[in-house]
């Protein structure tokens, strides 16, 4: 009896260590398809799992071939947001553990050649021969589209008129055709529920109570779906700095004086809407975050405490959280060693060789016009400050011929770098660099130091004079002036 009873303890066992180790499998999930107009083009998929901080992250890629097919594989074991990228135009859809997904992708081909083709319309456009009403991209795309319809109907008078009726009879029609319920162990209804709540948030901005008892109020914290994170964030942004149960001065205290993680966790528990100690955490790293770009907090203190969250979180969605949050605050120096650089001779170079230098990036295409009239501006400040900054101008046009056109064509005119990004377009995407020219400042090891630098025709000059006043002046200004 007692040999029996040891047999199956150990089977227990082993089932539990079975059900453990798949609990933690990575399911493959595939996609193939065809883009047939970037044949020979980088395909990319990027995933997003950190919707706090919105990073995607890129994890396969693949060469379009000749024909114009491609196949990309990734493992997970959780549905996840993703996008498919071409060069910087995007398609969003959700990927599902398992599935094989075969796409056939077009996109307008004009914009497709453009820097930022999001702002003029221009998406990556996914369609499939096979059409599933089960699939979870079908049914949340029915559902987006027949939401955004009755919000562009009704919106304006949801927005400024705060028309009760209005809101009542968008709720009815939704309520209509979805099935509108908390179930959180369901993604697809869980997404449905939760955009609906922005209807509510829209409409009942200072009611945060009922929100929080509607949405927020329940033990679980839908980290991966981007309805309930998007909800989140508009509801809890700043929640720190306007909620009536926690003290400026604590605030104060606890964030500027000295870095007080515990104080501020167990104090902010007096909110009644955050009692859970999960969703208390998770508010305040996003408060943290957007305290950090508020003047009246220091942030060297609002990244010690993102370091101890990092490191004493009970929750590991949230070390996740601090951690990306602190590279986005505070990047490390080799930060943008990954960007490819060539001149028009084909040689690779990177920022390490203008070693002691701080250098100026303007980033231009070949036919933009402003840009090349910049350089004009460009070439009399480096004939002034050369010997002080770097002045790198950085070519982003999509087909290289362009690039060695243009060095042909202006050969010998630029006296400092001008060169060739080599397709590293998910850096032009973390840069956001949406328009033409545009301008930042990096040290020689690639971290960006200025971001939003002036522009040659204004404040470049102003900012050159300030940061590298002329000699006569350093000797007048008492702190320059030597013993």
């Amino acid at each position: 009896m007692r040999r029996r009873a040891v047999i199956y303890d150990v089977c227990c066992m082993a089932l539990l260590l079975l059900l453990a180790l798949r609990a933690g499998a990575q399911d493959p999930v595939t996609i193939t398809g065809d883009a047939l107009f970037a044949k020979n083009e980088e395909i990319r998929l990027l995933v997003y799992d950190d919707l706090l901080n919105n990073i995607p992250k890129v994890v396969a890629t693949d060469k379009i071939d000749r024909n114009g097919h491609f196949k990309l594989t990734y493992q997970t074991n959780k549905i996840r947001p993703v996008q498919l990228a071409i060069r910087t135009t995007k398609a969003d859809f959700f990927v599902v553990p398992y599935n094989e997904y075969n796409f056939h992708i077009t996109t307008d081909t004009v914009l497709f050649g453009m820097i930022n083709p999001e702002k003029y319309g221009g998406f990556l456009q996914i369609t499939t021969d096979k059409k599933d009403t089960t699939d979870l991209n079908y049914k949340i795309n029915r559902f987006t589209r027949y939401f955004d319809n009755v919000m562009s109907y009704y919106g304006f008078r949801l927005t400024y008129d705060r028309d009760k009726s209005a809101y009542d009879t968008v709720m009815q029609l939704l309520n209509d055709r979805f099935d509108i319920q908390y179930n959180p162990d369901n993604f697809y209804t869980s997404y449905v529920y939760y955009t609906c709540g922005l209807v509510d948030k829209l409409c009942m901005p200072k009611e945060q109570k009922k929100l929080y008892d509607r949405y927020f109020n329940h033990e679980d914290v839908l980290y991966d779906n981007p309805a309930f994170m998007i909800l989140f964030n508009n509801v809890y942004s700043n929640y720190l700095y306007n909620s009536k149960y926690i003290s400026k001065d604590l605030l104060t205290r606890t964030i500027n004086e000295a870095p007080d993680y515990l104080t501020l966790f167990n104090e902010a528990g007096r909110d009644p809407m955050l009692v859970s100690e999960r969703l208390r955490e998770l508010v305040i790293i996003r408060n943290l975050i957007d305290f950090f770009y508020n003047e009246e907090f220091d942030r060297g203190n609002i990244i010690q405490l993102l370091k101890y969250i990092q490191v004493s979180s009970h929750f590991p969605e949230h070390v996740i959280y601090a951690g990306n949050a602190l590279e986005l605050l505070t990047p490390s120096p080799d930060v943008d060693r990954n960007i490819t650089l060539k001149n028009e001779k084909g040689k690779k170079t990177d920022f390490s060789e203008f070693e002691g230098k701080d250098i100026y990036i303007q980033i231009f295409q070949s036919d933009c016009v402003d840009c090349i009239r910049e350089m004009m501006i460009l070439k009399e400040l480096n004939k002034q400050y050369g010997d002080k900054i770097q002045f790198v101008s950085l070519n982003v046009d999509m087909d290289k011929s362009d690039y060695e056109h243009f060095c042909k064509q202006y050969k010998g005119m630029f006296d400092w770098p001008v060169l060739y990004f080599n397709g590293n377009y998910d850096w032009l995407m973390a840069q956001e660099v949406e328009t033409l020219p545009d301008y930042l400042i990096v040290n020689s090891a690639g971290r960006v130091l200025f971001r939003h630098a002036p522009a040659p025709e204004q404040g470049l000059t102003d900012y050159l004079l300030k940061r590298f006043p002329p000699e006569e002046d350093q000797n007048e200004n008492p702190l320059f002036r030597r013993n």
